[in-house]
């Protein structure tokens, strides 16, 4: 899965919370960010991006034909890959 220059090798999706977990690295998590769409961001003691946490994937897949992300620097990018991310592994 990938949003702008972030790629997420780890992505793990919760159906019935409908929640998507992507992580950048293996770092520990020291603190999180909430974006304006309610995605929360992880950054490790440094505040380099370790992941993020994408709340409701599904329905804003359903209600807007895409999920975009806003990254740590303020962009919005669209989050590739979201759909085989929720499929999981094949």
């Amino acid at each position: 899965m990938r949003a702008g220059r972030h790629s997420f090798p780890q992505v793990t999706y919760d159906p019935p919370s409908d929640v998507l977990y992507a992580k950048l690295s293996g770092s520990r998590e020291a603190s999180r960010e909430r974006t304006e769409d309610g995605d929360v961001w992880t950054f490790d003691d440094v505040g380099r991006p370790t992941g993020v946490i994408v709340m409701e994937p599904r329905s804003r897949l359903e209600r807007d034909g895409a999920v975009y992300l806003t990254l740590p620097s303020g962009e919005r990018e669209r989050l590739q890959g979201v759909e085989a991310a929720m499929r999981g592994p094949v």
